[in-house]
């Protein structure tokens, strides 16, 4: 166990229920962990990557023709966040959409690539502190695996473009012949993505990274009940916040006008903090089944 070893302390966590018992000594193992440390590392590297994998995603949307539409899922993103936290990263978003819809040079994929991987590192390292494992792959390894990784994220990025401009297409077909009784527009689809598929491709999202990153590469099946926990725990957390932020926050008294940049960092810190949790989660989990065994 994970809490200290005092008789007196042994014998009430005894009389715990098992459910709490196992929160209890997930939470200091998160703890022990440095879990709130990494967190700040993975608030720090989505914050410097962020924009850089955006510039990639729609340069590659820009080549294919689809820039424009690509806006759709950039106010889907937006929709997610608390509204503080929106409208401080909607200015410098769609500065970049801008500039990156009109081509960037090679030389700047190379760099805007390198940062995006940077980004993917600081979950790496997370997870394999989450997980107790050593790194053992070479340098040149990760960074190649790393890299790969945003280039396929960003092409499902672009996969789910054209499904949102031929998705609507072929719903109106199939209507005409089976008579769903439902209609989308191209203008409907995006809020059909946020609301069907948001949280499933988080989910999808989290535990290929859960599977893929750590050196020792955990099973799927072992991988399944962090993302499960992630997925709530980004929506609740998100709701929490933007509800504390819209009825409580007086950010704007202490930071001024930098009040937005913070409740930005707290929500990327946040973000982080469930991620990892979601590891420890996968890891504490195992163990004790293991232990039972």
């Amino acid at each position: 166990g994970w809490l200290p070893s005092d008789p007196a302390g042994d014998g009430m966590r005894r009389r715990l229920p098992a459910p709490v018992r196992f929160l209890i000594d997930l939470l200091l193992r998160f703890v022990a962990d440095d879990g709130l440390v990494s967190a700040g590392y993975l608030a720090y590297v989505g914050v410097m990557s962020m924009l850089p994998f955006m510039i990639f995603v729609f340069t590659l949307l820009g080549i294919v023709g689809q820039a424009d539409q690509g806006a759709g899922i950039v106010t889907a993103m937006f929709e997610f966040m608390p509204t503080e936290v929106a409208s401080t990263l909607q200015a410098p978003v769609r500065e970049v959409i801008d500039r990156a819809g009109g081509g960037v040079l090679t030389l700047s994929i190379i760099v805007v690539l390198w940062i995006s991987g940077s980004g993917v590192e600081g979950l790496r390292s997370a997870l394999n502190r989450a997980y107790r494992t050593p790194e053992t792959r070479g340098y040149w390894r990760r960074r190649g695996q790393s890299t790969l990784i945003v280039i396929l994220f960003s092409g499902v990025i672009v996969v789910a473009v054209g499904c949102m401009i031929v998705g609507p297409v072929l719903w109106h077909q199939a209507e005409g012949y089976f008579d769903f009784g439902v209609t989308f527009g191209t203008r409907d689809f995006p809020a059909v993505l946020r609301f069907g598929l948001g949280s499933a491709a988080l989910f999808v999202v989290a535990a290929a990274l859960y599977h893929q990153l750590p050196n020792h590469m955990p099973g799927w099946l072992d991988v399944l009940p962090g993302a499960g926990a992630v997925c709530l725990m980004v929506n609740g957390a998100t709701s929490l916040l933007a509800f504390y932020l819209t009825q409580f926050a007086q950010y704007s008294v202490i930071y001024g006008s930098l009040g937005g940049v913070i409740c930005t960092l707290v929500y990327f810190y946040l973000l982080g903090a469930i991620f990892v949790l979601g590891a420890e989660f996968n890891a504490f989990l195992a163990s004790t089944i293991r232990a039972a065994l």
